[in-house]
């Protein structure tokens, strides 16, 4: 549900409003975290400021209030709003849990997206036209991205309803996108290695890592890191 509310001054000067109720808590999270480059506590439980925009989330909400034009006044307006707002919303949401399966190591901790549509996943890091990865409403997704000194690479997790659906996706994956791996690993045209890896009902794929190596300390992380 979406409620939305602008205030007006004069004929130039506005600040809407836009408070979604995402229905639980772990999409209100998800839809923070696409469009965030950094992240403070100051509102919520995740909260952003940049030129005129301040987003946040708490429990199953997300809120979004802009200003234009942004002026140091409606900035202090705004942050005022902000607060009424997260105080009004008294419940404290989870996060999604599959977020806590991500290795903190060399991670770029504003990277983190999570997701269960293959719409988001090609808006952040293309793979196929088709949904090779089998990913729906049912699957927990996040990907998340590393810097390292030679360069950066993407940690893709997805966690699925059951073993069965998480053995296709991976089947699926390594025909479509992976056809010549060795071993669930490969290196691609432009130097770089990408490789999947399965345990139980969760998948997870490494794109663009600089070295095999790389790559494979991240799958072994995940073979022996998450239970």
């Amino acid at each position: 549900e979406l409620l939305a509310v602008k205030y007006e001054k004069g004929e130039d000067e506005e600040i809407v409003i836009d408070f979604f109720d995402m229905g639980n808590s772990f999409d209100a999270f998800g839809v923070f975290s696409h469009g965030r480059e950094e992240e403070n506590e100051d509102l919520g439980q995740g909260a952003e400021y940049n030129s005129g925009l301040l987003t946040f989330w708490k429990d199953r909400c997300y809120v979004s209030i802009l200003s234009y034009p942004e002026s140091e006044e409606k900035k202090q307006v705004i942050m005022k709003l902000g607060q009424i707002l997260a105080d009004a919303i008294e419940g404290v949401g989870e996060t999604p849990p599959i977020v806590s399966n991500v290795p903190r190591d060399n991670l770029i901790p504003e990277s983190i997206r999570y997701f269960h549509h293959p719409v988001v996943l090609n808006s952040l890091y293309y793979v196929a036209d088709e949904n090779i990865l089998h990913i729906d409403h049912e699957v927990q997704a996040v990907l998340a991205t590393y810097r390292v000194d030679d360069g950066s690479f993407y940690l893709l997790l997805c966690e699925y309803p059951d073993e069965q659906r998480a053995q296709s996706a991976h089947e699926s994956f390594l025909t479509h996108y992976l056809p010549d791996a060795e071993e669930g690993v490969v290196k691609l045209p432009d130097g770089e290695w990408t490789g999947c890896r399965r345990k139980g009902n969760l998948l997870a794929v490494v794109f663009g890592s600089p070295s095999r190596e790389l790559l494979e300390a991240y799958l072994r992380f995940f073979g022996t890191g998450i239970s």
